[in-house]
């Protein structure tokens, strides 16, 4: 048993390892890369959607664009899952960064020469690079930190993600506070995006390795490689066929789904200016939301079941609502206004009530998205298994959104069907995610915090003492992600 002198010197031996490596190797600086990459890629991507329709006269054509966008992220984030696990998430990040200017650059040409083509081509580069870039961003959002720490953690990412909206908000702003018509944004406001889009790139090369980060509790990331690529595919398949990752698949499909359909209630009853105040001003809610689940799931004094059953359910509530709002708005739309369709300006009459649905299904959506994060984050036992979870989660999410922006791309399409979709599978979702709730007692993660002259790990995972060969995370033969799937 240890001594409180044994305990204090490891304490010591601990801070003067810490203090011998570089700040460049700690998790707040890996987590600050991460969110800048977010910032100038998603982050401006977000803000042209924030315009609804990427900030076009018309959502169909650019719903298209988005629709393709997505139906090529959702294949390629899966595989991701297993390729950035092999050529590691620095570069899988940096690849990830490369798509984003290409579809701004799309977005301007069809702007200002109706230039289809090349919105189609930039748009899907993008789906393919974005693959790469939430497998690799989740990961390191969630793998990084400590359990402990990762609410936390992901509500910073969350900030920094929606900082790029509300940044692009305000430049939109700036340019289109005049336009109080409907339309397209002024090309400049493309130009200033295509910019912060580029910086993306140099940004995600300046990650450090995971074996290379570490831990103010003194624990390691935990890094396991597949001997071969195919093993790595087959770990991915085996983690999505798995009971607990089906149950969850349609809360994946839906976290995400009521996207397409803001873009086009922004563009279909707003004008111009009212948009980019809505770019600007609706991801406070994101941020707000973000910060509220964070302070729930990282309570240490409450039970990890409860802790997520409460978040669960108080995001629900949230979604349900919006999607109850949304039904007596979309009725009074069309058969209170005979002929036209209302377009609100801001702070006129009718924006208040239809702005402020707009911001709940932010704030409820952004949370519903983290919440999911923590949670396949504890059910990871290492990096290698949390790329794994988190490319299946991306890309099963990707494909809802491939769905939903497809039935935008519909110029007639009713919106009660979007309505309807949304409010359904969020219902549908809600008790095969409480079972898996259920059978949540606490993180699987495989905890490495000391090594012997031999290499041999001495960790814990979920309570138990384990050992692992050279932080791998299991002496047992079956890959991280199977071993997740089967605890």
């Amino acid at each position: 048993m240890p001594t409180p002198a044994a305990d204090v010197a490891a304490a010591d031996a601990t801070s003067v390892s810490h203090a011998r490596v570089s700040w460049f190797r700690s998790v707040p600086f890996q987590i600050a890369v991460a969110c800048g990459v977010s910032f100038t890629a998603p982050g401006m991507w977000d803000a042209l959607g924030g315009l609804g329709a990427g900030g076009a006269a018309e959502p169909y054509a650019v719903s298209a664009a988005n629709a393709l966008v997505y139906g090529l992220f959702a294949i390629c984030c899966v595989a991701a899952g297993a390729i950035n696990n092999r050529i590691g998430l620095k570069y899988g990040l940096a690849i990830g960064a490369i798509g984003y200017p290409l579809y701004g650059a799309g977005l301007y040409t069809n702007s200002i020469a109706a230039n289809t083509w090349f919105m189609l081509f930039g748009s899907a580069l993008c789906g393919i690079s974005a693959g790469f870039f939430w497998a690799a961003e989740a990961a390191i959002i969630i793998g990084y930190p400590s359990p402990k720490d990762r609410a936390f953690y992901l509500a910073i990412w969350q900030t920094a993600k929606a900082a790029g909206p509300i940044v692009g908000g305000a430049i939109n702003l700036g340019l289109n506070a005049s336009r109080s018509d409907p339309g397209s944004i002024s090309s400049a406001t493309y130009i200033v995006f295509i910019v912060i889009m580029c910086l993306g790139l140099p940004i995600a090369l300046t990650l450090s390795p995971a074996d290379k980060v570490w831990r103010k509790d003194g624990t390691r990331v935990v890094v396991r490689t597949e001997a071969t690529w195919g093993a790595e595919f087959k770990a991915v398949g085996r983690l999505f066929a798995s009971r607990r990752v089906l149950l969850l698949l349609p809360a994946f499909f839906i976290s995400y789904f009521y996207n397409g359909f803001v873009s086009t209630f922004l563009t279909s009853y707003f004008t111009v200016r009212a948009r980019a105040f809505s770019s600007f001003f609706t991801n406070f809610a994101g941020i707000f939301s973000s910060f509220i689940i964070a302070s729930l799931l990282d309570n240490q004094r409450i039970f990890i079941k409860t802790r997520a059953r409460a978040a669960f359910c108080s995001i629900i509530t949230v979604l349900v609502g919006t999607w109850i709002w949304a039904c007596v708005l979309q009725k009074q739309f069309y058969y209170d206004y005979p002929g036209d369709k209302p377009v609100f300006d801001w702070f006129q009459g009718g924006f208040g009530k239809s702005y402020a649905l707009v911001f709940f299904w932010t704030f409820g959506g952004q949370a519903f998205q983290q919440f999911l994060y923590w949670l396949v984050g504890q059910y990871a036992t290492d990096l290698s298994s949390l790329s794994h979870h988190t490319g299946i989660l991306r890309g099963v999410e990707a494909l809802g959104q491939t769905v939903a922006w497809a039935m935008q791309s519909e110029g007639n399409a009713n919106h009660f069907v979007s309505i309807g979709i949304n409010f359904g599978v969020t219902l549908l979702c809600v008790v095969p995610t409480w079972i898996v709730l259920s059978e949540l007692e606490h993180s699987h993660e495989v905890k490495v915090v000391e090594e012997d002259a031999d290499g041999v790990a001495v960790g814990r995972a979920g309570g138990r003492e384990t050992e692992t060969e050279a932080g791998v995370a299991g002496a047992s033969g079956k890959s991280s992600s199977e071993s997740a799937a089967q605890q």
